[in-house]
């Protein structure tokens, strides 16, 4: 008993990190906590095992250090207790703990308690009745800000895992929010994730900012169908990729965009959203080939990302890429009509007017290449770019009036 009794008290400083305490909040809208050292008084021969509490704050941490540790019972003792009222503290204490923090939130049911006086000595019978197993307290991860919570659920669509709980300290990012990083993470990595997953998230909060993210992801293919797309997915891109010869990055993101555009067929109606539609089925709509360029350029080292925005007011997709430092859309599902000479590169200024995205969310597109000084720089130095000919600029060039 005293054994466990020491483990409780050991507890007692990093619950502190817990509990936010009502009237801290500070002008930086983060939690801070005020508290002082535990001391640890051995217990008296009738008191054996039990916690030594002197006010309402050790109250409260006496009863996370037990939740921390999954205990189903506590004994604390009260005879130091500083407060009026025993009953009324320990009722307030007991819901604060299990209803007003996010572990408890998440990992309690219900919490009862009997108080026993003797002559000289008074203490509390702590009984907790859980929700969550011990497995599932200990799978959760604790990471300090919403930063952190993006790169658990990112690393959990990489490896196309079930879900996760996340404990966050300092977030006030919402369901919704978290769900969308479902759908960022696999956004940001086609190659990893094959097929797009949906999630549901339930939120467990107290008074303060710390959260904890229940995260269930559900992919619509089994675990060994996705493991056979994920690898032909991947022998795909890299197979196209190594078609990719040419040298610098601008011109091997035009050969790529070049070679997507002839391997697949841009089909908005009846097309696959994926990259796997794209680069193994050969058919996919806007979604998909924004996907598939992206897979591509990350095979390549190029910066690319999946721009999700409308277009002649439709949902529509397509890529921002990053050479030397400046950003450049490129459209490879409307190339196979407009040519690579109208979608690829373009400004943010020549792009306004038929497209719309949040510019808030993606970066400026104003550098100074374009789909012209790459060919022309292309047919005046062939000797330079040995790839030339495997760029087909001649077949997807269209005469200015289509644009």
């Amino acid at each position: 008993m005293r054994g466990h009794s020491r483990r409780l008290a050991a507890l007692l400083a990093a619950v502190i990190l817990l509990l936010p305490l009502a009237g801290c909040a500070s002008v930086f809208d983060k939690e801070y906590f005020a508290s002082s050292d535990y001391e640890y008084v051995r217990p008296t021969a009738g008191s054996d095992g039990a916690i030594t509490v002197t006010s309402y704050t050790t109250l409260r941490l006496a009863i996370s250090a037990l939740i921390t540790q999954h205990e189903e019972s506590g004994t604390l003792d009260l005879s130091a207790y500083s407060g009026e009222d025993i009953s009324d503290d320990l009722a307030a204490a007991c819901n604060s703990v299990s209803r007003q923090t996010a572990l408890g939130s998440y990992s309690v049911d219900y919490i009862s308690y009997d108080v026993n006086t003797i002559v000289g000595y008074t203490e509390a019978q702590i009984y907790i009745y859980y929700k969550r197993s011990q497995e599932e307290i200990d799978s959760i991860i604790s990471v300090a800000t919403s930063a952190g919570l993006y790169s658990s659920i990112a690393d959990a669509v990489e490896s196309m895992s079930p879900g996760l709980v996340v404990l966050v300290s300092a977030t006030d990012v919402d369901q919704d929010e978290a769900e969308s990083y479902v759908t960022e993470a696999y956004m940001s990595n086609p190659l990893a994730c094959v097929v797009k997953p949906t999630a549901t998230v339930d939120v467990y909060s107290g008074l303060g900012m710390q959260r904890i993210y229940d995260v269930r992801i559900d992919y619509p293919s089994g675990d060994r169908e996705l493991e056979e797309m994920h690898g032909d997915l991947n022998e795909a891109a890299a197979r196209l990729a190594a078609r990719v010869t040419s040298e610098g990055d601008a011109y091997r993101a035009l050969q790529a965009a070049s070679l997507l555009v002839e391997e697949c067929s841009s089909r908005e109606n009846g097309g696959g959203h994926t990259a796997y539609d794209a680069l193994v089925v050969g058919e996919a709509d806007c979604e998909g080939m924004a996907l598939a360029y992206k897979a591509l350029c990350d095979t390549l080292g190029i910066g690319c990302q999946v721009v999700e925005g409308r277009f002649d007011r439709t949902e529509h997709y397509w890529n921002i890429v990053t050479l030397d430092g400046s950003s450049y859309h490129v459209d490879t599902s409307r190339a196979a009509e407009f040519g690579l000479a109208n979608t690829f590169l373009r400004s943010d200024a020549e792009m306004w007017g038929g497209y719309w995205w949040d510019i808030a969310e993606y970066p400026e597109c104003s550098g100074p290449l374009s789909y012209a000084s790459l060919t022309e720089q292309t047919s005046a130095e062939p000797s330079e770019e040995p790839a030339a000919e495997e760029t087909p600029a001649d077949e997807t060039a269209e005469p200015a009036a289509e644009g």
